[in-house]
């Protein structure tokens, strides 16, 4: 069978990924009949379709390594969901918060029972990577939100409990030696040689993509990086690693020893990187590779980018399955697969028809990777790239230098003679990537909204017509270039979507605990009314509006704190065109300060094109639209208090005691989505 490891390991994705959906007796049940099917093809038909009956069977040994993982492993830990919990164990890793607060990740034992790594988040500490610890607290389970998936994010981490409401926290220096300790000091050493001779957003960006941390970048930095489609620069995989390896490769190469002896020490850069760059899922599976790929030459065998990721998946998840589920792991699958797999077969298609020259093989290898990771962006991503096959070709040499400069800067220990100049070329250098990132990342057509129904149906469409190519044909070739097809197509019928006009409104509220905003949006511009909060469901709403491609802010309206909501409206809103604030008229001091505020007085009607928003003194707003009327409003009983919503079907004006109307009470519990049709007809989902 050609290709044996990569077909083995494409069936062991397959099979992890929906075993991921699943319950383990069904998992079992398919499992076995995958083996029972793979045991029969082998018996009545024999060496004929071997090949089959072994990828069924490794599908069949994923699927069971993920139920069983999640009964021995899963389910033994999270047993102590909300009960008092003792951990011991060893820092690996820690991120300073807001009010002297930090949260550190642990690997230990949970009351001298369970081998587990946990987050924890309690008052900052002097401890480090590699000190010992000890704390007391609560266990709980992490859970999704709108805003981040928590438990779905560490989950595929292997993390499964947080410790919170911290009564204990014990801490002892680990003075002997500690590979995690050293490479985590060296790494804030160059850090802080970088920030001491570059500019501020040029120093972020610089520790982004040398050591993928991403912490001091502005989240609209950030954005406007991915929406250029060269994000992926600041996540360290194989990129990286493959300037580390031609880096040193060139010079150990020189060297005069026999190649079993030049593979040891070339492991060396790549083993000292990955611990440097923080040991993450993209960076083990880029380290993994390239391992394979250099060890290939010692056994007489040709490298091959499609079994170096068959083993590199099978070796990444093997001892935690959940991992299957990461975005840093699906993407950097994906992604390899695409430029190393896809884009190859595609171009050779091309060739046997007509020969093509440098600049089309360009363009095809990041139009392939865009195809292969467009199914792994919408489940994790709000907004996706349409031009980063022109920007990777522009700005990834560039981001290339950049990235040979840190690496001198880190081999050399920071010295000032050689990092002061080296950083002073990689400053320019940076400022190109980001004037050009913010050039590209603030045109809305060259990225486009993950959050429509129509991408949804478009990639299942998708899904089905590239299948049916490759049955038919047989050919790779035809078939990426036929995934390649879709996903052109489906970036035009999205980009077509967003400027066909709309005559329905969609009002969408959305919770935080205790904070209601609610958004009243078409296609193209939204009202944003902040209910209660101080502006803490503000990275919901931009989460919203992001994943709904809606850039234009008619107006945000505030029933109350606003001198804490503004400014966190205007910080989360930078990069959307908002036209004005309102707030009510006891914060007219408020909006005389330079915040540009409009005040409205008691009872007030807003009107906006197709609608009227009516605010009353009760912190009670109403929307009209056509004959239809949505209230809301708060509520307050002896168990319970929040905000609630009565929808109004009556051809009559608007008035809170009319007779005739029909109410429909409904108690906002969950972020909910009402669509208004012009002839008045409400509906109302959830907000997913």
């Amino acid at each position: 069978m050609v290709r044996k490891m990569a077909y083995i390991g494409s069936f062991w994705l397959i099979g992890l990924f929906a075993a991921s959906f699943l319950y383990f007796s069904v998992n079992f049940a398919v499992s076995s009949f995958l083996v029972i099917s793979a045991a029969s093809m082998i018996v009545i038909y024999r060496k004929r379709y071997v090949r089959y009956a072994v990828c069924m069977i490794s599908a069949a040994l994923a699927m069971l390594l993920y139920g069983t993982y999640d009964i021995l492993v899963y389910r033994n830990t999270i047993k102590y969901d909300g009960c008092d919990a003792e951990v011991k164990g060893v820092i690996t890793g820690y991120a300073e918060h807001s009010g002297d607060k930090s949260s550190y990740t642990i690997n230990g034992v949970i009351n001298g029972d369970v081998r587990a790594t946990v987050i924890c988040y309690a008052d900052s500490v002097s401890a480090d990577v590699g000190d010992s610890i000890k704390i007391i607290g609560q266990a709980d389970i992490l859970s999704d939100s709108y805003t981040f998936p928590a438990g779905t994010y560490y989950r595929s981490k292997g993390i499964f409990l947080r410790i919170n409401n911290v009564r204990e926290i014990n801490y002892a220096e680990n003075n002997g030696f500690s590979l995690i300790k050293i490479s985590d000091r060296y790494r804030k050493h160059i850090i802080s040689v970088i920030n001491s001779s570059m500019g501020i957003r040029e120093q972020s960006l610089m520790a982004a993509m040398l050591f993928g941390d991403k912490s001091d970048m502005e989240s609209s930095e950030k954005t406007l990086m991915y929406r250029a489609g060269i994000g992926h620069i600041m996540a360290v995989s194989g990129v990286h690693l493959a300037v580390i390896c031609s880096f040193f490769g060139y010079i150990i190469d020189l060297l005069p020893v026999n190649k079993y002896v030049r593979f040891c020490i070339k492991l060396i850069p790549v083993l000292c990187f990955s611990l440097l760059a923080g040991m993450s899922v993209s960076v083990i599976r880029s380290a993994v590779m390239v391992i394979i790929v250099q060890a290939a030459g010692l056994f007489r065998r040709q490298a091959d980018t499609f079994n170096s990721l068959g083993i590199a998946v099978i070796l990444l998840t093997v001892s935690g399955p959940f991992a299957v589920r990461d975005p840093s792991f699906l993407l950097s699958v994906s992604g390899v697969f695409g430029a190393g797999v896809m884009a190859p077969s595609v171009i050779k298609y091309l060739e046997e028809k007509r020969r093509i020259g440098p600049l089309l093989r360009s363009v095809v290898i990041p139009l392939c990777v865009n195809a292969a990771i467009f199914p792994a962006a919408i489940m994790y991503f709000d907004e996706f790239s349409v031009i980063s096959p022109i920007t990777n070709l522009l700005l990834l040499p560039v981001c290339e230098v950049i990235l040979i400069c840190g690496v001198i800067v880190t081999v050399t220990g920071g010295i000032s003679i050689i990092a002061v100049p080296v950083l002073g070329v990689c400053s320019v250098l940076c400022d190109i990537v980001i004037e050009v990132s913010e050039l590209v990342g603030n045109i809305s057509f060259l990225y486009i909204p993950l959050g429509n129904d129509i991408v949804k149906a478009a990639v299942i469409i998708g899904a089905i017509v590239i299948a049916s190519a490759f049955i038919i044909s047989r050919k790779a070739g035809l078939t990426g270039i036929m995934a390649v097809c879709m996903f052109v197509l489906t970036v035009f019928c999205v980009n077509l979507y967003r400027v066909i006009p709309d005559d329905k409104i969609t009002v969408s509220v959305l919770r935080k605990d205790n904070a209601y905003s609610i958004v009243v949006h078409n296609r193209n511009s939204a009202v944003i009314a902040d209910l209660k909060g101080g502006g803490k469901t503000a990275p919901d709403i931009v989460k919203y509006l992001e994943r709904n491609g809606i850039y234009r802010i008619s107006a945000v309206i505030m029933t109350d704190s606003a001198n804490t909501a503004v400014p966190v409206y205007k910080e989360k809103l930078r990069l959307f065109d908002t036209a004005s604030f309102f707030m009510p008229e006891e914060y007219s001091a408020f909006a005389d300060t330079g915040i540009d505020g409009t005040v409205y007085k008691e009872n007030s009607e807003l009107d906006f094109s197709e609608y009227s928003i009516c605010l009353q003194d009760n912190d009670e707003i109403t929307l009209i639209y056509g004959d239809a009327s949505i209230v809301f409003y708060p509520y307050r009983t002896e168990n319970d208090s929040g905000y609630a919503a009565e929808i109004i079907y009556s051809g009559n004006s608007f008035s809170a005691d009319t007779e005739t109307a029909v109410w429909q009470k409904i108690h906002i519990d969950d972020n909910l989505r009402f669509s208004i049709d012009p002839s008045g007809s409400v509906s109302c989902g959830t907000v997913g």
